[in-house]
């Protein structure tokens, strides 16, 4: 059985503080960005080959994955330095030479977020020269053209990098590899597709078998001591009897120690990792990791792997609940994140109490998710919720009971009302007072005796720090969910603030999604006195017929104002 991922790993899925494999954060403590510029490895190896180099046959075979740094610059400095006191070093000078041969590897990302992980190794380690004359000033860096799509940066470009120890990384028991072909020998007997990030056209390819233990080596000493991390893309040479291939080899899937991994899948929810049951997405290289290769889809006609084979099969916690959604997702999750859902007593207490003699609540085959396994004598539970909601139900009760861990969680605008109805049929009280405070009642929020004035808007607006819109006659109060609007909390009150705003309304939302936030704003209607004189946000333009009529059949909900009894007169004797 593959393990399906789920609880936390849905269509809403979103990684906060914790995006590291194994349980710890990626950069912790010790995190610093410099800026540094990317240079093109392959167009600089006359400067990298010269006679400090001599020695080296093969520049590739020295750094394996690794890419290479300047030590000349003060960011190539600071990152050294920083990496110097990560090793309980008490100088630079530690981590150059040999002696970095011995420690954990520099590693670094690019870009805010540390989609994948970089080994460095500074000039210092291969005896290179440093920069050239006009590069002086220059923190420089070095980049393959493998590594430069994987971390999607340009040449001669300058990139924010920042360091991360490895220290926060367990070693890997299994790494997946799906392999796929590029030819770049000198013969026309053998060849491959053409690889991802290349532009040379292969033509008439022919069959190639590869034992796959020669593979799993090239890789083990490849990338040893790196970080990978899934979807990564690693490319090696192999020779076969006719001529080198080059394999683009895609990282798969991983699996941390596995004796570990298995002892840890047990435990009590000492974290939120463990409570969801998320899979592992990254690894360091030890010297006991496993390479399962296996050939990629598409490569078949190409390239054959001799004693291939694939990731060990996961298996599940002994206290999982098998959920299916509305839509006929399977969700396993762990009893103790139900806990609080106390309409779901007896699916979590199963076995326990009053639950102790009951027979193992079991679903038909119709009810059944078709992935949902059937004969570990867990209990299976379907629920009216489809699984968009149900996965952010479950980042709701992590980010609850590991608050330490993962930031706290906000429902968005759009997904409010869903969520509350979730909420009530769980019994999950937490995220339905939740919901509550982030929109009232539509009854006793929207005002349905009278009308709303121009001038109580722009008071409220104005003087109140408020933030009230017209849209179309309705008006919606936004001032909570400013902060989380996608376009940034600024452009609304720029362009739409005391104005009939449905014209940049009409510009800036071409699909009709947003349609679904305004009943979660609506608190009335404009006095239509004050419609006929607004002015437009438009000037002079107004929005189109087409979207009007699409509006407002996505607002039937609209009051019609009573307004009998603003206008009931009363006489003084």
């Amino acid at each position: 059985m593959t393990l399906k991922k789920a609880s936390l790993n849905g269509p809403n899925r979103a990684r906060v503080k914790q995006v590291g494999g194994g349980g710890s954060s990626e950069n912790g403590d010790n995190s610093l960005s410099v800026t540094l510029r990317v240079r093109a490895l392959e167009s600089h190896q006359s400067l990298l080959q010269q006679s400090q180099l001599q020695q080296h046959t093969n520049l590739q075979q020295d750094l394996g994955d690794a890419c290479l740094m300047s030590s000349k610059g003060a960011a190539s400095q600071a990152l050294l330095k920083m990496h110097a006191e990560a090793e309980s070093s008490s100088s630079i000078a530690n981590v150059s030479g040999d002696k970095q041969k011995n420690c954990c590897p520099l590693l670094i990302h690019f870009h805010d977020v540390p989609v994948f992980l970089l080994r460095v190794m500074c000039s210092a380690d291969l005896h290179l020269p440093e920069a050239a004359d006009d590069e002086e000033e220059e923190d420089v860096i070095y980049l393959n053209k493998v590594q430069r799509f994987n971390h999607k940066v340009c040449e001669d470009t300058l990139m924010k990098v920042t360091y991360c120890s490895n220290k926060s990384y367990e070693e890997l028991s299994f790494v997946g590899i799906e392999v796929r072909g590029k030819w770049d020998g000198s013969t026309t007997s053998a060849c491959s597709s053409k690889s991802a990030y290349d532009d040379d056209s292969i033509s008439e390819p022919v069959m190639q078998c590869i034992d796959s233990a020669d593979i799993a080596r090239n890789l083990h000493n490849h990338t040893f001591n790196s970080v990978l991390t899934v979807n990564e893309m690693v490319v090696i040479s192999v020779s076969s009897t006719t001529c080198t291939l080059t394999l683009v080899c895609r990282v798969s899937g991983v699996i941390l120690d596995h004796a570990a991994a298995a002892e840890r899948v047990q435990q009590p929810e000492t974290s939120a990792s463990n409570a969801a049951m998320e899979d592992p997405f990254r690894g360091r290289v030890g010297i006991n990791t496993q390479f399962c290769v296996s050939v990629s889809d598409g490569a078949n006609s190409v390239i054959c792997i001799e004693n291939g084979r694939c990731l060990p099969e996961g298996k599940l916690p002994d206290d999982v609940i098998h959920v299916t959604t509305s839509d006929m997702e399977w969700f396993p999750v762990r009893r103790p994140l139900l806990a609080p859902c106390i309409n779901l007593t007896r699916y979590v207490q199963h076995g326990r109490g009053k639950y102790k003699n009951e027979p193992c609540p079991v679903l038909t085959d119709e009810e059944r998710s078709p992935d949902a396994p059937t004969d570990d004598g867990c209990p299976h539970c379907k629920l009216p919720i489809d699984c968009c909601i149900f996965d952010r139900v479950l980042i709701f009760l992590i980010s609850v009971m590991y608050p330490h861990e993962r930031d706290t969680f906000q429902p968005y605008p759009d997904e409010i009302n869903c969520l509350a109805e979730a909420a009530e049929f769980l019994g999950l009280q937490a995220l339905s007072d939740l919901c509550s405070s982030k929109v009232s009642s539509f009854d006793t929020r929207v005002r349905k005796d009278r009308y709303i004035r121009f001038s109580e808007i722009e008071k409220r607006n104005n003087e109140q720090n408020e933030l009230l819109i017209i849209l179309d006659g309705m008006v919606l109060d936004i001032t909570r969910w400013l902060e989380q609007h996608p376009g940034g909390p600024s452009i609304i009150p720029t362009q739409a603030l005391n104005i009939e705003c449905s014209v940049f309304f009409e510009m800036y939302h071409v699909s009709r999604q947003s349609f679904l936030y305004l009943k979660s704003f609506y608190i009335g209607e404009l006095d239509p006195d004050d419609v006929k004189t607004l002015k437009s946000s438009g000037e002079g333009v107004s929005a189109s017929p087409a979207f009007l009529k699409s509006l407002r059949s996505f607002t039937e909900w609209r009051v019609k104002v009573n307004n009998s009894a603003a206008m009931e007169v009363h006489k003084s004797f």
